[in-house]
């Protein structure tokens, strides 16, 4: 795949963009749901949960892995190895030329981490969940959370392959996570943590900058 030169893009236009498609078309999706009479409970819960779960349960898994992510961005921020090891993971330029490096930039990246969490989940969980077991034939939920994993790692194509492999199983797991605990809110939770993270991690520039120190 070719890859994209970061002086050729504006990182701005391509969040806002981002931004408003993904919005645009959740917002057409949900009017075209209300209109056909179907509720939020259709599509943000699983009738038939694998687990489970308390509500005060799922609230203390969300803070747990909170304070485990905000750990391991803490960890990076004072470790001068796991910097570097970082550095090296990040070095990918099909997706390196998305992460921000500004302040301006990240606040905006914050947002869209938010965008992708409810977005994302409601297209490629709620929705294909929904639609997909009610076909006119029967699809297994591992069929379904197949399907749906796969289309969500191919939207990703602009990553690379091994981005497309990483966030097919992403998708699976966010997928598990749902039909798990019957709430797309824990799946939506978690998809916005792991984009967030980007928001704290020091870029590519810096991390290059501390090593040469």
């Amino acid at each position: 795949m070719k890859k994209i030169e970061s002086n050729h893009i504006s990182k701005w236009r391509i969040y806002g963009e981002t931004m408003i498609s993904q919005w645009i078309i959740v917002i057409i999706f949900l009017a075209y749901w209300f209109w056909t009479k179907r509720s939020f409970k259709d599509l943000f819960s699983f009738k038939n949960p694998i687990f489970s779960f308390q509500t005060e349960f799922l609230i203390a898994l969300g803070l747990g892995v909170g304070l485990s992510i905000v750990m391991f961005v803490l960890i990076i921020s004072f470790s001068k190895t796991i910097r570097k090891k970082v550095s090296e993971a990040l070095t990918d330029e099909s997706i390196q030329f998305l992460l921000p490096t500004t302040l301006g930039e990240r606040l905006f990246f914050l947002l869209i981490a938010i965008t992708a969490g409810v977005c994302e989940e409601i297209i490629f969980r709620g929705v294909m969940l929904y639609y997909l077991s009610h076909l006119q034939f029967e699809l297994s939920i591992i069929v379904i959370g197949i399907i749906s994993s796969l289309l969500f790692g191919i939207v990703h194509l602009y990553q690379g392959w091994k981005g497309v492999f990483l966030t097919s199983y992403l998708g699976a797991v966010l997928f598990f996570l749902f039909v798990g605990t019957g709430y797309l809110l824990v799946p939506i939770v978690l998809h916005f943590l792991i984009d967030a993270k980007f928001v704290f991690l020091p870029n590519k520039k810096t991390l290059k900058k501390n090593n040469s120190l």
